[in-house]
């Protein structure tokens, strides 16, 4: 049973983005950051528990970051919306996170794994603190706090793509 908490952890986050959209358009900030705060301790959680215990699987390796795209890209468009976030920025944060999923997902065909570095996990640290601001309503420190993001975003994406591709002769 312990094997499956992880995954249903990660499921939590992707039920967590309805509950924290609707919360947000009654303009119930409070509550939304409070379920915001459950999805971020759900990430934390699912990895420590998964590595604790042993109970590492490929689904969860896949589902995981996915999960974390999903709650923060779900949340991002909103913001456009509901907090008036800049939409190049969430543009250019969801093309990064669709690059590096792809990214995965090729590396995954020839059986090699792109585990998170320090610099993705900054990067969603980031995101999450950008978001955490802007849930609360506080819109201009949010979006400068999301400009850091979009920073450690790009500077996240490159450092993947970099590492994956030294050793490999593309062009060839």
């Amino acid at each position: 049973m312990v094997k499956h908490i992880p995954n249903l952890l990660s499921v939590f986050r992707v039920l967590d983005l309805v509950v924290i959209i609707v919360l947000l358009e009654k303009s119930m900030n409070i509550w939304a950051f409070v379920f915001f705060c459950l999805g971020v301790l759900s990430d934390v959680l699912d990895g420590y528990i998964a590595r604790k215990n042993k109970t590492v699987t490929k689904l969860g390796a896949i589902l995981d970051p996915l999960a974390d795209k999903i709650l923060v890209i779900g949340i991002l468009i909103a913001m456009i919306k509901i907090e008036d976030v800049p939409y190049w920025m969430v543009i250019v944060i969801v093309f990064r996170e669709f690059a590096v999923t792809g990214l995965r997902i090729v590396a995954a065909t020839e059986n090699t794994v792109i585990s998170a570095n320090v610099w993705g996990k900054l990067k969603t640290t980031s995101q999450f603190l950008a978001l955490s601001f802007l849930i609360l309503g506080f819109r201009e420190i949010g979006v400068y706090l999301l400009f850091l993001a979009l920073i450690l975003t790009l500077i996240s994406g490159y450092i993947y793509y970099h590492n994956y591709f030294k050793d490999r002769d593309v062009f060839a």
